[in-house]
């Protein structure tokens, strides 16, 4: 009896030695296909010319890199970050859109937040860890300081407002409110929550309509895949992790509504000059006298024109808000960044019956993330869209757009031309104020 326990024993130990070995094995061949995959991808991404992010990105300091993929399971946004020879790579650039997941999660300090690249810089305004600019009392939020994710927007937004709050106070001369917000997108919708939860004197305005840049997006865009909390309310729940256009702007307006926020909708910021230690902000609306100024305007208020013969025609636009009022039209759209595949997408969708041609100035769609790639490419296979590659217009006419496709001139027939070319970034106008304008390339980001 002794000694079939023993050999038991024996055998039981003899296995678990074995099964603990297969099971090492197992995860070592499982970590280098990963890793064999992840390289391939990481190759394709250079060769595509897409491995410069477009905005705020993790860098990774491969010395105190341990391997331990904790940054690569954080991500939200899935398959940007993987593991090559037992080092965090960020693989898929161009989808990062700098949710800073990545740095929390590493427990080596290995991941500093950073704008630009040393091979492609980036311009931003100078501002402090209170998003306060060199000019006193002026702040920027948003986009406009170089994070257009609207969670990093929203905290922008309320550390910039509680910072001017505890100032304002000391502020001398007469002003018609303690804190004026520019600009009613997320972050400044953030900004005049946190005002009115500390009380201040406050007033928001909008060149256009509630919701900013989220209200000039294309109808049920996905505009959201991670929670939000905003000032005074708390997380914010929706049903399902993408959230659309109409969905955040519905819970949106209901805030509003509900803490009664002083939002003034179709007015337009023109200039702004400081007398006294008071900001004489000028409006459509007349002038309005601030001690602190919060600037939460996005970037796609000025949208960057292509200069040719009638651009100004009627048929010419720079967004899309609503694509079902295009139905059976010839269509063409400038752009192969993400705004103008997307806006191809909606437009050539077959029920809508359009001639849809994409105009790319370059060989590739180095701006456009994978995913819109792959759905565009799976469109023109279909012939649902027409890409023509380094094509550029060079006229507009009423029936017809003339077009330069390798050197050739050609006349495409056009009922419709959007262009999204980008936008002017108002650096100069912000450089007029007194604002400094840095270069950034690969600097990590300013806490708070």
């Amino acid at each position: 009896m002794v000694k079939l326990y023993y050999y038991f024993t024996e055998y039981l130990w003899l296995f678990g030695v074995l099964f603990f070995v297969y099971l090492s094995w197992h995860g070592v061949r499982k970590r280098e296909k990963e890793q064999q995959v992840a390289k391939r991808k990481w190759k394709d991404t250079q060769e595509k010319k897409m491995d410069q992010p477009m905005t705020l990105h993790p860098q990774i300091d491969p010395r105190l890199c341990s391997g331990c993929g904790a940054c690569v399971s954080a991500c939200p946004e899935g398959e940007i970050l993987k593991l090559i020879n037992h080092k965090a790579v960020l693989i898929e650039p161009t989808k990062c859109v700098g949710h800073g997941e990545c740095e929390v999660a590493c427990p080596m300090d290995a991941i500093k937040l950073v704008f630009g690249t040393k091979e492609r810089g980036m311009q931003l305004p100078r501002i402090n860890s209170h998003f306060e600019t060199n000019v006193t009392g002026l702040y920027i939020a948003g986009e406009l300081g170089g994070m257009g994710l609207i969670r990093n927007a929203v905290k922008q937004g309320k550390t910039a407002v509680e910072h001017a709050a505890k100032s304002a106070g000391s502020v001398n001369g007469q002003a018609d409110v303690d804190i004026l917000v520019v600009g009613a997108g997320p972050a400044g919708l953030a900004a005049s929550l946190a005002a009115a939860s500390v009380g201040a004197n406050y007033l928001c305005i909008e060149q256009a309509k509630f919701g900013g840049t989220i209200y000039n997006f294309p109808k049920q865009k996905v505009v959201m895949s991670y929670p939000l909390e905003l000032p005074g309310i708390g997380p914010i729940k929706f049903p399902k992790n993408k959230v659309s256009k109409e969905e955040i702007l519905a819970v949106w307006n209901g805030v509003r509504k509900q803490k009664k926020l002083r939002i003034k909708e179709n007015v337009k910021f023109i200039n702004l000059s400081k007398q006294s230690g008071i900001f004489h902000v000028e409006t459509s609306d007349g002038i309005i006298k601030a001690k602190k100024v919060i600037m939460c305007m996005g970037v796609r208020g000025s949208p960057r024109k292509l200069g040719v013969p009638n651009e100004e025609s009627i048929k010419v636009t720079y967004n899309l808000l609503d694509p079902d009022q295009y139905q059976g039209q010839w269509i063409a759209v400038v752009g192969g960044g993400n705004a103008g595949v997307e806006a191809a997408q909606y437009l050539a969708k077959p029920s809508r019956r359009n001639k849809v041609f994409l105009l790319v100035r370059g060989d590739q769609l180095d701006r456009c993330n994978e995913e819109n790639q792959k759905i565009i490419f799976e469109m023109a296979e279909k012939k649902q869209v027409v890409i023509s590659w380094n094509t550029s217009v060079t006229e507009v006419q009423p029936d017809h757009v003339v077009v330069d496709k390798d050197g050739q001139k050609l006349r495409l027939q056009n009922d419709y031309l959007f262009i999204f070319a980008g936008a002017e970034l108002p650096f100069k106008f912000l450089e007029s104020l007194g604002v400094k304008i840095d270069t950034k390339h690969g600097e990590a980001v300013k806490a708070g």
